[in-house]
């Protein structure tokens, strides 16, 4: 099922399946900004990260001394969440901790992603409480997927992306899926697209949770979408390689992948969350499109 979200501007269509945003449409100018979620490419279009962004090394973490397995980032956005409030735009989806997740993730929790249409784009909220009498360890991040097509004669690279305020930040590379934190430098963040800039994975940057705004536009038209951020600790930007899809995921994440070097302690999890007993985490993100 799907939960429609419209205003005299933009329409948006949020599966409760994952609660995903898979379309974000521009009424006047027909824009598609959302990825079509082909899976000859990429088959998802905007998971939530929950309750680990990344990889946890060997995909096995311990808590307490008990190990427990989990994929890349987490189970969350292959589950079905509950529609618990909804007007004409915005929506509130749950899910809550099961036997099933129990058996992935030791904890009580209860995530809820709310999401709020208005003229300029749609604004996502991230919420986690903890139910339970002791610290909970999280992760959550955001994967939104947007088209390098928005018009029919777009070139992948026409596209470019920049983060501000403009500044050298901290590159933090991958290898392996985990991250290299040996081989770390402060680079340029204006990024033209090319395919080949995927080559090596997702480009990570150190946001230090300031606010930023991530753009991918087209030098040749103009139209794209930002992602305001105010306090993620990164951002990866992603896309699939060597397959070529007509995409380009621009992720604020509060949290990350395990380094090379990470001992399985998930209470030592590099950039992980803790939530105190009966604590409840709040953030979020918001899409603009023009």
């Amino acid at each position: 099922m799907a939960v429609i979200l419209e205003n005299g501007k933009l329409r948006a269509v949020i599966n409760e399946h994952g609660a995903e945003l898979v379309s974000l449409l521009a009424k006047d100018t027909q824009i598609q900004y959302m990825w079509s979620g082909d899976s000859k490419y990429w088959g998802r279009h905007s998971p939530v990260l929950f309750p680990i962004e990344g990889r946890v090394k060997d995909d096995t973490y311990q808590i307490d001394g008990k190990s427990y397995h989990l994929t890349q980032h987490g189970f969350a956005r292959d589950m079905d969440f509950m529609v618990i409030e909804q007007t004409e735009t915005s929506a509130c989806f749950e899910l809550r901790a099961t036997k099933e997740t129990k058996q992935k993730y030791p904890y009580d929790f209860v995530l809820q992603l709310a999401y709020q249409l208005d003229d300029n784009g749609i604004s996502v909220t991230y919420r986690v409480v903890n139910p339970m009498e002791e610290t909970i360890y999280f992760g959550i991040g955001a994967h939104p997927a947007f088209s390098t097509k928005l018009e029919l004669a777009d070139q992948y690279t026409d596209y470019e992306v920049q983060i501000s305020p403009a500044k050298k930040r901290l590159h933090i590379p991958l290898k392996d899926g985990y991250l290299d934190l040996d081989q770390t430098a402060l680079k340029d963040t204006d990024l033209a697209v090319s395919h080949e800039l995927f080559k090596d994975d997702a480009i990570i940057y150190n946001l230090e949770q300031e606010p930023a705004v991530i753009t991918l536009k087209s030098k040749k038209h103009g139209h794209g979408v930002s992602i305001e951020a105010d306090d993620a600790k990164a951002v990866g930007i992603w896309s699939c390689y060597p397959a070529k899809g007509d995409f380009v995921c621009l992720e604020p994440w509060w949290a990350l992948s395990d380094p090379i070097t990470a001992d399985g302690d998930f209470k030592h999890k590099y950039a992980i969350n803790e939530l105190a007993a009966t604590g409840e985490f709040k953030t979020g993100f918001k899409i603009n499109v023009f």
